[in-house]
């Protein structure tokens, strides 16, 4: 866990510099316009995936499934992902649907965007494998190797070349060309098969058991990233720019429970209940202590920070990001209640506590942001959050058989 969380700091370091270089280059608008480039392929990836990553984790982490029939099921299942998503970015584009929902993005940055699909849906499904099958320091050296090439090439592309926001998305996807690259040698390693092969055997299993859990990945995705598109509905690119980058300064804080959650997943799934009731409450104690203790140093360095990263221009980051930060340290919590839940396999639990928190985001969403702008999505996003914590807490004493007093 130790390791992982030593990458998840050095991979959060490359991201702000990444960050920064987009916002003082492109400025709030471009910043903006690139956020909502680049999530749509990647929410379209997450909604397509089946919840086949979860289930990689699970069957490889348990030995139910050998590594090579995991691996050429999974390209199988992204070549057919792929076509799906090529099919629905047309109909968006031919309807005329993505100008509206992603307003000031040109249509032909959207298309090169969508390139980085295929790619990054491959790749995480890959490492899914990876991390199921404990090979813990590979993942993390993959991820450390996108995150270091897409600065670099962001740097050449953006800087150098001066190519603006089509050089920082092309960045992006060749840092996943890049950790893509890093998966399959790894997985070569394990006697993984790259040759695409459907197999009703394998498929069953992991769509019966990925589906459980997909709903909730996807619910777990639009309280995240929705806002975003609220937010842009309602206040054009610079308000995403603005409220994109206190999400980003905010959700630093997740790298120490991201990192938990990595590990306890594939845990849970290998040991037994008894040995996971004693451990993950003190897990759960000292993941929330280290978030209050970050949320106060990010309160109080809010300003500076800003300012440093991303240049004076975003100071009206900042009062979104203290309406966001009580949210985030419980989130946090929850994120290792959730993995713990996951590895026992009652996903279900999960898909119900992110439903809850994504209708609550949605109302509160609705209702603060024509208002109050990117703090009234702050302040949303933060009750939202607390909503899945709560929900989540009472879901791992069911499942644990705990007595309430037992849980910090």
């Amino acid at each position: 866990m130790g390791l992982t969380f030593a990458a998840q700091i050095v991979g959060m370091g490359l991201t702000v510099v990444n960050a920064a270089i987009i916002a003082r280059w492109l400025g709030p608008d471009g910043k903006g316009a690139y956020t909502l480039a680049t999530l749509m392929p990647f929410m379209l990836a997450l909604f397509l995936s089946g919840g086949v990553g979860l289930a990689n984790v699970y069957f490889a982490g348990s030995r139910r499934i050998d590594v090579a029939r995991l691996t050429a099921n999974t390209l199988a299942y992204a070549l057919m992902a792929t076509a799906a998503a090529v099919l629905i970015v047309a109909a968006l584009i031919f309807t005329g649907a993505l100008a509206r929902w992603m307003p000031g993005v040109p249509t032909q940055v959207v298309i090169l965007a969508s390139f980085w699909l295929p790619l990054s849906l491959l790749n995480t499904l890959l490492l899914n494998i990876l991390q199921g099958l404990h090979r813990i320091k590979e993942v993390n050296f993959a991820n450390l190797t996108q995150g270091s090439v897409t600065l670099m090439t962001t740097g050449v592309c953006v800087i150098l070349l001066g190519w603006g926001l089509v050089g920082a998305i092309i960045a992006t996807w060749l840092g996943t060309v890049a950790a893509l690259t890093m998966a399959v040698r790894y997985l070569r390693r394990e006697g993984a098969s790259f040759r695409p092969r459907w197999d009703a055997a394998v498929l069953r299993p992991t769509i019966a058991y990925g589906l459980r859990g997909h709903i909730g990945s996807i619910f777990q995705f639009l309280n995240y990233r929705l806002d975003t598109f609220i937010v842009g509905g309602f206040l054009g690119v610079s308000g995403v720019g603005f409220y994109g980058s206190a999400v980003s300064l905010g959700e630093l804080l997740w790298q120490f429970p991201n990192a938990v959650g990595f590990v306890i997943f594939p845990k849970s799934s290998a040991s037994r209940p008894e040995e996971m009731n004693r451990f993950t409450p003190r897990v759960l104690k000292i993941t929330l202590g280290i978030l209050i203790l970050g949320a106060a140093l990010l309160a109080l360095a809010g300003p500076f920070l800003i300012e440093l990263i991303y240049g004076p221009a975003f100071a009206p980051s900042y009062p979104p990001l203290l309406a966001l930060l009580p949210g985030v340290v419980l989130m946090g919590g929850g994120k290792v209640l959730t993995n713990e839940i996951a590895g026992r396999g009652y996903l279900q639990y999960n898909s119900v506590c992110a439903g809850l928190s994504l209708v609550l985001t949605v109302i509160l969403d609705l209702t603060l942001i024509p208002r109050f702008g990117a703090t009234g999505a702050a302040v949303a996003s933060s009750l939202a959050y607390s909503a899945y914590f709560a929900a989540a807490l009472g879901f791992y004493l069911h499942v644990s058989r705990r007595r309430p007093e037992v849980v910090p």
